[in-house]
């Protein structure tokens, strides 16, 4: 079952950690205001993800739905090409974003786009010698 009682559990967990980050931020314990939309947001993800498993748990066309999905191996290859093009897409963006930066003179914004460039590129080349020797 994709929907188990750990995923059901974890999304309660979600939901009262939201409320205690709202709570705490509305009687200002937490300083910044920030932390009210983390917790609103983790009282959405929770009470959306606590839905989703009790309709899985009750819907038996939603179920097989949902099995399809994530079986489903043409879905599971789609998936897996959108990260691989997301991620060439962001090296390409970041770069071309540092070179920009770097011809306006804006020598924080250059650093922090060329960082993260090396940074995917470094975990590319990590996953890619842990993936070599797997297959």
């Amino acid at each position: 079952m994709y929907y188990n009682n750990k995923r059901l559990a974890l999304s309660i967990f979600w939901m009262i950690a939201g409320a205690v980050l709202l709570v705490l931020s509305v009687t200002e314990v937490l300083g910044e205001p920030v932390y009210a939309g983390m917790g609103a947001a983790l009282i959405a993800v929770g009470t959306l993800h606590t839905v989703r498993n009790l309709k899985y748990r009750k819907d038996e066309e939603y179920r097989r739905k949902i099995d399809t999905e994530t079986g489903d191996e043409r879905i599971s290859y789609i998936r897996m090409k959108s990260w691989s093009w997301t991620g060439f897409m962001m090296v390409l963006i970041e770069g071309t974003g540092s070179v920009i930066a770097g011809v306006m003179g804006e020598r924080t914004i250059q650093l922090l786009l060329a960082y993260s460039v090396c940074l995917v590129l470094v975990v590319y080349w990590v996953s890619y010698l842990i993936l070599s020797r797997k297959y």
